[in-house]
């Protein structure tokens, strides 16, 4: 392969990525310059048909030429629906509740674990701390060079009769 390939593959990839991008641009363009141009003509200019005018009656005219009165409820709401919004909102004063038990009781976790502290019981015949002497073996060698031992010798089985 020579060295001029991989730069000429590139080139042309990116010349047919930048034309696919320009061509998606040209095509949004025209579609909101179509959009913008049939939106803003006048009424005139559209192949909708004219309407004659009315006079507009009161159900068409806007809702601030009409004053209409506040909706308001025709009947109280009966006693089975009283009792649903009572047990309502006492379920959720009863979980406003337990949510702050249940926050104060993650603040105490978060401030016993933030104190948690590990000591070591040194007098203990279980603690057996590591050999340390000023005298340390050379574990350097020139034929063991890396870190890991030496690679198992591969074993042969023996064949089955």
């Amino acid at each position: 392969m020579k060295a001029s390939t991989i730069p000429v593959i590139c080139g042309l990839s990116l010349a047919a990525m930048s034309a696919a991008g320009f061509a998606h641009w040209w095509t949004v363009d025209q579609m909101i310059a179509t959009i913008d141009t049939t939106i803003l003509q006048p009424a005139s200019e559209h192949s909708i048909p004219s309407v004659p005018k009315q006079e507009p009656t009161p159900s068409a005219m806007p809702a601030e030429k009409i004053s209409r009165p506040v909706p308001t409820l025709a009947a109280e709401p009966d006693s089975s629906q009283k009792e649903f919004y009572v047990a309502l909102l006492a379920e959720m004063k009863k979980l406003r509740t337990e949510n702050r038990d249940l926050l104060d009781q993650m603040a105490e976790t978060n401030r016993d674990v933030m104190n948690l502290q590990f000591r070591v019981d040194t007098h203990s015949k279980e603690f057996r701390p590591l050999p340390v002497s000023e005298e340390r073996p050379d574990t350097t060698s020139l034929e063991d060079i890396g870190v890991l031992p030496p690679r198992a010798q591969p074993v042969s089985l023996p064949s089955g009769q």
